[in-house]
């Protein structure tokens, strides 16, 4: 009877053991440190009514990889962006404004974001 309960002890101690060294290091929280826009010239098309801009957003921590994903909030006048990846860049009609959020997703599921603005003006 000692010996069963000396090996189920030992077993527990072992599986115990095992488990401390299974375990991955906890990763750092999912941050997303920046997401900055700018104007960055006229539309080539009607470069009197229309300007580009350019997102970039930036990340820490988490695991893995990061997959990103953009949505707009104030869109109007049939306008269109382009990317998926941390940078987006579109064209803005001058006088208005686009307020985007950009959501960072690491590889272990963990989600991110930030919000972002760009004032269509002249430069």
């Amino acid at each position: 009877m000692v010996a069963r309960l000396s090996v189920r002890l030992l077993a527990v101690l072992l599986f115990a053991a095992a488990m401390s060294v299974a375990q991955p290091a906890h990763a750092s929280t999912l941050t997303v440190n920046s997401a900055t826009c700018a104007v960055t010239g006229y539309y080539a098309p009607d470069p009197a009514n229309y300007g580009t801009f350019s997102c970039t957003a930036t990340a820490s921590g988490g695991t893995g990889s990061y997959s990103y994903s953009w949505t707009v909030f104030s869109w109007c006048c049939g306008d269109s962006y382009y990317g998926s990846g941390p940078t987006i860049t579109g064209n803005c009609k001058w006088g208005t404004a686009r307020i985007f959020t950009v959501y960072v997703t690491d590889s272990s599921g963990a989600m991110a974001s930030k919000g972002a603005t760009v004032n269509c003006t002249r430069p």
